[in-house]
């Protein structure tokens, strides 16, 4: 490919119309977001559209795809500085920087979530003392994963130290793993609930990184190769289109796998997972997470592959990967946790409980993308990030 031989960085000017008007417009994002961070403050979660039984809605949604699409970025970086494929390189120092950017903006958003953000630090506090709490133990690996890949990064910039980027590259893809399997692990550890219980969850959290990492990062890296008037090599696309087509194929086999187990063999007799299917939330499972997040993107990729459809693949993907985390979330609090075994206390008069997205969890989802926009874009002003040739 025509940067494999010799990869020159520079920053980009900033200096145009368009650069302004998307600062602008991410200003506003940010701006509507911290009037609900501030009105949750105030208020707590009157504003949400959570409850009693489902205290977790959009924005813990939006925590988990960041935390996975940064883990998967992350690794990517790996292609280039730890199993030597040079074809990678121009895109692989932007995807270490896009990596700690949205593990920030998971953190962002949960404090975002609190309505009490300074409590956020009980988990630095107390969590030393209660390392059974894999929240506790999520605190130290999101900190060591963001203090690792800052140093990871930084030597990147420096040629003379090529066999310590090898090293801490490794070692930075080994804890992008822990850190998603450890965020799947808090799900997958409760027995309580038949949708969130099962070994194979952190294995799906760790390939749904890889896919989302891998479709967000095309995307951002196409667009923000076309507004800077760079040309990326279609054959880059392509390559990572192709290992985008693998990690959906094996994210849908295991979601095969794991659905099968609960519907046969789950507890309750499977009844949770029914619910999953034929509830009011199986649109989202089967329309956007297996048919248009899915499905259709693994046709598209093994149809044809060039710049237009794994730009249009990976979008899908994206949506994909969303609503399989909104699966996971919403519909796995909605029925209550089994007291008996074959007995279920639900919501009032036995019914499951009903979440809707309120204007205020949005808020703040788009508050944070906003403010991760804006770093993004300052930072490929201030630091050589984009590759030169053009």
């Amino acid at each position: 490919m025509e940067y494999a031989k010799q990869t020159e960085y520079v920053k980009i000017e900033g200096k145009s119309i368009g650069y302004y008007g998307l600062i602008a417009a991410f200003l506003v994002m940010v701006a509507i977001g911290l009037y609900e961070f501030i009105s949750g403050i105030r208020y707590g979660h009157e504003t949400f559209g959570t409850n009693n039984l489902v205290p977790w809605g959009l924005p813990i949604t939006a925590v988990i795809f960041l935390i996975g699409a940064s883990a998967g970025a992350l690794m990517l970086s790996s292609l280039t500085y730890v199993f030597g494929k040079e074809e990678y390189k121009p895109v692989s120092k932007i995807s270490i920087f896009l990596a700690i950017l949205l593990l920030i903006g998971a953190l962002a958003t949960i404090l975002g979530e609190l309505g009490r953000p300074e409590r956020f630090m009980n988990l630095m506090i107390y969590g030393p003392q209660n390392l059974t709490s894999m929240f506790a133990i999520n605190s130290f690996l999101y900190s060591g994963y963001i203090a690792l890949s800052l140093v990871y990064l930084w030597t990147t910039f420096k040629p003379d130290l090529l066999k310590v980027t090898k090293i801490l590259g490794a070692a930075a893809a080994a804890l992008a793993i822990f850190v998603h399997a450890g965020t799947g692990s808090i799900f997958g550890f409760i027995v309580a609930k038949e949708l969130w219980f099962s070994p194979l969850l952190p294995v799906l959290f760790i390939v749904a990184a890889l896919t989302s990492g891998v479709a967000l990062l095309i995307l951002i890296l196409t667009t923000t190769f076309k507004l800077t008037g760079r040309r990326m090599d279609e054959k880059l696309v392509v390559g990572l289109g192709k290992y985008l087509t693998v990690f959906l194929l094996i994210q849908l086999f295991l979601v095969f796998i794991e659905n099968m187990v609960r519907t046969y063999g789950g507890i309750g007799g499977g009844e949770m997972t029914k619910f999953l299917f034929s509830g009011p939330y199986s649109f989202v499972f089967w329309g956007l997470q297996i048919f248009l997040g899915t499905l259709i993107p693994i046709g598209i990729l093994f149809a044809r592959k060039n710049m237009f459809t794994v730009q249009l693949a990976s979008l899908l993907a994206v949506i994909g990967v969303f609503a399989e985390r909104f699966s996971l979330v919403i519909p796995g609090q909605s029925v209550p946790a089994q007291q008996v075994v074959g007995r279920t206390i639900m919501g009032f008069y036995g019914e499951p409980a009903v979440y809707s997205v309120s204007g205020a969890e949005v808020a703040i989802v788009l508050g944070v993308i906003g403010a991760l926009g804006i770093l993004y874009m300052v930072g490929l002003r201030m630091i050589k990030f984009l590759p030169s040739r053009i």
